[in-house]
């Protein structure tokens, strides 16, 4: 008989009237309520909204955990010893243990089902916190920073496929929360890093609070039933099978289908990305020189203005396709950029803060247009995989981009650095914008 998960014979399976149920968390097709009576510790039938919470809570976790030591970096350098590029190469460990590992796994959740990833992902979390907050050294921060970006490097297209999974009658809305989620953690974890840094020990206790919520969130992971109930695969549907030879390293490879709006959205991913990455390591001291004030939450609220104001657009602007709109949004990211870097010339905090909102909602509403039209092009028996190699060009902009202004602002200074970078962003959103606004090929 046929396999009634993605997963195949790879896996732990129970016997059912002579048909394998294989553990997959959220897998394409859906399963008779009868069949998920399993004597197996995930028995719990949530309902669809409850998976989608579950999983947008860990991708949101994993990434405000990847960012709360945005804010008390200054305190580490104090205490360690780390100059400004120690600071942004700790910035980019965290993206060169990211990458590789979701350059090789990326498809496993294809073929192993999304909570054989993403429930390790969340774990490995928690440890990567406990490791960071004891850290006594700058090796043992970047041991933590590797081992939060292994964690996301797991779970990121495995979540993104999962939420595809769960709506696929709401691709939009899928597409939404998953960038949302990715955005939104990112905005908050400075934020939320400041606020619990106020405390007795401000290098302790937001990880530990933080691994205590991850760990809390494994209980419904591992509880819930990797199955949602509901109708049968139809009959005609092949059964799948996984071998290890389906688990091998696979070279990353484009889309089969909507190549071009593939290729939009991640070089609009990776400009942004860079731009995210260089604000998030310098916004701190950025904001202290042009504000006057050594306040973390100051600087961590100055460094979320850009991320949260792109999350915000990204939930509350519907996706378009127009290419007018979709241009002036990377237009509008490179103005921004640029009322930032006049505001330090020009002594001008509103700059600052008007340049980061603007940037920030007009790079969510032209990345959320191209990445839901991309992800609506996917195959979806190979969503993981092709949004694993989305996101890995995407993630590798918070990479060497920022190491590299982190050797100009060593040699030349803060604003010279930010200066040079900011250009070199500009003339790369107004390529992007042509790009985009040049009407295809094909129609």
């Amino acid at each position: 008989m046929a396999d009634l998960s993605p997963a195949g014979s790879g896996l732990r399976t129970a016997q059912l009237d002579g048909r394998r149920l294989s553990e997959a968390l959220l897998p394409l097709e859906l399963a008779p309520r009868a069949q998920l009576r399993l004597a197996a510790i995930s028995r719990w039938n949530a309902l669809r909204g409850v998976r989608v919470g579950l999983v947008a809570a860990g991708l949101l976790l994993m990434l405000i955990g990847a960012n709360l030591a945005t804010p008390i970096y200054p305190m580490l350098q104090q205490r360690l010893g780390l100059g400004p590029l120690d600071t942004t190469i700790l910035f980019t460990v965290y993206v060169f243990a990211l990458v590789p590992v979701l350059a090789v796994v990326g498809h496993w959740s294809d073929h192993l089902g999304r909570r054989a990833l993403i429930l390790p992902a969340v774990a490995l979390a928690a440890a990567g916190d406990v490791v960071f907050a004891t850290s006594g050294s700058f090796w043992q921060l970047a041991a933590g920073r590797a081992v939060q970006g292994i964690a996301v490097g797991l779970s990121t297209g495995a979540a993104g496929a999962a939420l595809g999974d769960l709506m696929p009658d709401r691709p939009t809305l899928a597409a939404k929360l998953t960038l949302a989620c990715s955005a939104g953690g990112v905005a908050l974890g400075p934020v939320v890093g400041a606020l619990l840094a106020n405390g007795t020990d401000p290098l302790l206790t937001p990880f530990l609070l933080h691994a205590i919520a991850l760990l809390a969130l494994c209980v419904p992971l591992a509880l819930v039933h990797p199955r949602m109930p509901g109708r049968n695969r139809p009959p005609a549907s092949p059964p799948r099978i996984t071998t290890p030879a389906h688990l091998r390293p696979q070279r990353l490879r484009l889309p089969r289908t909507g190549r071009r709006e593939f290729l939009l959205a991640a070089s609009a991913g990776f400009v942004s990305y860079a731009v995210f990455g260089v604000y998030l390591s310098l916004a701190p001291a950025f904001s202290a020189k042009l504000l006057n004030t050594d306040s973390r939450l100051v600087g961590a609220i100055v460094a979320a203005l850009l991320l949260g104001s792109s999350a915000l657009a990204q939930l509350v602007v519907p996706p378009t396709a127009d290419r007018l709109v979709i241009a002036l949004g990377m237009a509008g990211l490179a103005t921004g950029l640029g009322l930032v870097v006049t505001a330090q010339y020009t002594g001008t905090p509103a700059l600052l803060f008007i340049g980061s909102v603007l940037g920030g909602a007009c790079q969510g509403i032209a990345f959320r247009s191209l990445f839901t039209t991309a992800v609506a092009a996917m195959d979806p028996e190979r969503r993981g995989s092709e949004l694993s190699s989305l996101w890995v060009i995407v993630y590798l902009g918070s990479s060497l981009p920022i190491v590299a202004v982190g050797a100009l602002v060593k040699a030349y200074g803060l604003l010279p650095a930010t200066s040079g970078f900011t250009l070199l962003a500009a003339g790369l959103c107004a390529a992007l914008a042509l790009a985009v606004a040049r009407r295809p090929k094909h129609g």
